[in-house]
């Protein structure tokens, strides 16, 4: 085994974690009986594995593309690399921006329920952004090959 091929299965572990956890956390999460403070506990979770898996990928993605080098990549890869950055910078959007607000208006209490709610809010339509560019990424990955 090349290592290579072990720093494809990490890359390909890491984007199966992020991805599969935000599917996880948009459609079989959702329910009305949740509260705010059990999805932001959930969260609380998810981030610290979805950053790790991140870095999985940027390292194990950039190693892949060093090795190749750049100007011989295909241009799929290209398109991945581009498509990967946005969707880690809207990620970071929902992280640094609406989660902040969140744990901030939940540690207000009962008070600040409105604003811990558009908070979520938020942090799903980021959600929803990343996991349509995902979509794109994994069409480029898979049928961006023929190119």
């Amino acid at each position: 085994m090349r290592f290579h091929h072990l720093a494809l299965f990490l890359h390909l572990t890491g984007v199966a974690l992020w991805v599969g956890g935000m599917v996880f956390i948009r459609v079989c999460l959702p329910s009305p009986t949740l509260t705010v403070a059990q999805w932001a506990e959930t969260l609380e979770h998810f981030f610290p594995l979805s950053w790790t898996s991140i870095a999985l990928i940027v390292i194990t993605g950039g190693f892949m593309l060093i090795a190749v080098g750049y100007a011989h990549a295909p241009p799929g890869w290209i398109i991945m690399t581009i498509l990967g950055t946005i969707m880690i910078a809207v990620y970071a959007s929902a992280w640094f921006s609406p989660w902040t607000m969140l744990r901030a208006a939940l540690a207000k209490g009962a008070l600040a329920q409105a604003q811990a709610r558009e908070a979520m809010r938020r942090i799903n339509k980021r959600l929803d952004i990343v996991l349509v560019l995902a979509t794109l990424t994994s069409v480029v990955a898979t049928l961006g090959l023929a190119l």
